[in-house]
């Protein structure tokens, strides 16, 4: 994914999404446990637990500087195929 992000070629958005969606699927899943590990490491940071942001940078051989900037994602659900089928029939 990041070979394909670095050459900038035809697929490059595609391997971008996923490694967002990827990083936002992980932080996702262990967000709770993620905050508040972060809190009792930084406990000035209590009062502002649910404005964290979180991101990745990129530290891949020839990637320009623009591409390994800090990238923010938003923790979300990562859903499937079928996941969008069964919400599609109420399941």
């Amino acid at each position: 994914l990041c070979t394909s992000y670095r050459d900038g070629g035809l697929l490059s958005g595609t391997s971008k999404n996923q490694l967002d969606a990827g990083v936002a699927g992980s932080l996702y899943r262990d967000e709770k446990q993620l905050k508040e590990t972060i809190c009792r490491a930084y406990p000035q940071l209590r009062k502002s637990r649910d404005a964290l942001e979180f991101g990745y940078k990129l530290a891949f051989e020839g990637l320009d500087e623009e591409k390994s900037k800090i990238q923010v994602v938003v923790p979300k659900e990562q859903k499937g195929v079928l996941d969008g089928i069964k919400s599609a029939f109420g399941i």
